[in-house]
């Protein structure tokens, strides 16, 4: 979306935000979207942080901003964040929410959905870090889930194209390094309206025979709403039949997908010493150091790298083959299971993985017009 955004109220904003990153694309765990305040107001300013500090919303304050956009989510059920809003230290995060709340300031959160979403942001920290981006990378998920499903749905042949084209524009038929990827079989339908119902073809009563056009095609997991709600949307049916299937094979190691998995997979444009490599990593990340124990390769081909915590990634780093893979913390033993695949580890820091989303929802907010700022929380310094 690269039209102007005309002063908006902040619910029509945060209408155009998740159309890009959809709160069903969050995991189930996660705690995302408007978290305190009233939507219904004007839009004066917007501040961005990574998390919700005494520090940023004193510069939203400063900024006259009433928007706060934050990728760490305050809120979690118990024993994983806040539970109650009571006012303690200023620094607590019940109190800053609260004197948000007072002071009429919003609060938003883009967590996970962000991370499986933001392309855009992902294709240019790959760029920044001189290698062109090739694929997701995703946990082995758990029994019972799946990461992909399949839609099966039922058109009318002189709505087909417009049917088909909408499902494909919310993010349906991707896979691996193509797109709009769908199957379409001509048939006949049956269907007899009832009293009360109101038919887009044919009578009530009457018994109908329609040339339509079975379509299916598949989507992730997790955006069951925003397929159905369009289907039934551009569907010219009164009753919509569709079926959904979960889809058993996991997605193929390449391609980048919108909505599915995490980070990037990238190969470098022009190979690099290890060393050459760790003074760009620094210089993009904004980092004086890193944690690494795994042997040094000689030289950087191919990399990953995914937020915050990559520990359960590993796994699926190693199937790509890389030769360093950048992240916020593995930990100990996460470390230990890199290292017997082969892969050099970079540990940034949980926060200082988590940097590009500054840029990226600064770079959206700019691309819409719209007045923002960006607090870089290590330095205190707005960006």
């Amino acid at each position: 979306m690269s039209k102007k955004v005309n002063t908006p109220k902040i619910r029509q904003l945060i209408e155009i935000i998740e159309l890009r990153m959809p709160t069903a694309c969050a995991e189930s765990w996660d705690s995302v979207g408007l978290i305190c305040g009233s939507a219904d107001q004007n839009l004066k300013g917007v501040m961005i942080g990574v998390d919700l500090t005494e520090s940023l919303f004193d510069a939203a304050l400063k900024k006259k901003a009433n928007l706060i956009v934050i990728h760490h989510p305050p809120l979690f059920p118990k024993g994983r964040g806040i539970t109650k809003l009571v006012k303690g230290r200023d620094s607590d995060l019940n109190t800053i929410l609260l004197k948000a709340y007072e002071k009429n300031i919003c609060v938003y959160v883009a967590h996970t959905n962000f991370d499986r979403c933001a392309l855009d942001g992902m294709i240019a920290l790959a760029d920044d870090l001189g290698a062109v981006a090739k694929a997701r990378v995703w946990e082995t998920p758990t029994d019972g889930e799946t990461l992909l499903k399949k839609l099966v749905t039922f058109i009318p042949a002189t709505h087909y194209e417009v049917v088909r084209d909408a499902l494909y524009e919310v993010g349906c038929g991707h896979i691996g390094n193509y797109d709009s990827c769908g199957f379409a079989a001509s048939g006949f339908g049956n269907f007899r309206a009832l009293q009360g119902s109101a038919p887009f073809i044919g009578k009530v009563g009457t018994l109908e025979q329609v040339e339509e056009v079975r379509f299916e095609t598949i989507f992730v997991s997790g955006m069951e709403s925003v397929v159905i709600d369009t289907l039934r949307h551009v569907h010219p049916y009164e009753e919509v039949a569709y079926d959904i299937y979960a889809v058993e094979q996991l997605p193929l190691i390449k391609g980048m997908i919108w909505g599915l998995g995490y980070g990037f997979v990238a190969e470098l444009k022009k190979p690099m010493k290890y060393a050459e490599f760790v003074k760009k990593v620094k210089n993009v990340f904004k980092v004086k150091s890193f944690l690494t124990h795994q042997q040094e390769p000689k030289m950087v081909r191919k990399i990953a790298f995914t937020p915050g915590k990559g520990s359960s990634f590993i796994k699926s780093v190693s199937q790509h083959q890389v030769d360093v893979y950048i992240t916020g913390e593995v930990g100990y033993h996460g470390s230990l299971e890199a290292a017997r695949n082969g892969v050099n580890v970079m540990e940034l820091g949980h926060r200082e993985s988590e940097h590009y989303f500054l840029k990226t929802i600064a770079h959206w907010c700019k691309e819409w017009d719209l007045p923002h700022f960006a607090l870089d929380e290590r330095t205190q310094k707005i960006i």
